[in-house]
């Protein structure tokens, strides 16, 4: 990035500045006059390196904070992503606060833009909803994911090994699973007419 030219001729005044009273500095001075673009380029250069602090803003480091934030996430699409995509990627794994609570889910469901779907805790319940869990049915939770997710229905061109139907966000499900608390199991609920699809 091309430094801006008023810092030359602030450089410039500053080297002046500097410069002992006499004759012998009157006039121009060939030797100020290339020293202070070196010295805005150097400034010019600071300010961007400081830019790269911020992840939401990196340009030239994106590469190395992948590295550092285990990026691509081996729960999203891996298609090419676009450097503005990458960089709120980025932001989100620097930035994000973990949590145990509703709200914390809620709002990683938002962002993986299902800002309707919901939290079923079965702790609140006086007795298990489905007996076959046991007694660790407390420890159970559901994310009851909208109409708008994606299912795939077997059709006459799929191929012979494929389920009948098909449903399910592996990102939505990958992200969830890989934040839940450790002595919890999620479940993922997804609509079928009017009833649920459970896994």
């Amino acid at each position: 990035m091309p430094h801006k030219p008023n810092l030359d001729e602030d450089y410039t005044r500053l080297l002046q500045s500097l410069l002992p009273p006499g004759p012998a500095w009157a006039g121009d001075n060939p030797l100020l006059d290339g020293l202070a673009p070196s010295l805005a380029r150097v400034h010019q250069r600071a300010d961007d390196l400081m830019k790269e602090i911020n992840p939401a803003q990196s340009m030239e480091l994106t590469d190395r904070y992948d590295t550092l934030c285990g990026l691509p996430d081996p729960c999203l699409d891996p298609r090419p992503q676009t450097r503005e995509e990458r960089q709120q990627i980025l932001d989100a794994k620097v930035n994000t606060v973990g949590g145990m609570h509703e709200g914390f889910f809620l709002e990683q469901l938002r962002l993986l833009g299902y800002p309707t779907a919901t939290l079923e805790q079965f702790q609140h319940f006086d007795r298990s909803p489905d007996p076959a869990w046991g007694d660790r049915w407390r420890y159970y939770w559901r994310v009851h994911i909208p109409a708008e997710a994606r299912i795939r229905t077997m059709t006459c061109v799929s191929a012979c090994d494929s389920p009948l139907r098909h449903w399910g966000e592996r990102a939505v499900e990958c992200v969830i699973e890989r934040l839940c608390p450790s002595h919890t199991q999620v479940l993922f609920a997804y609509p079928t007419g009017d009833n649920h699809a459970s896994h």
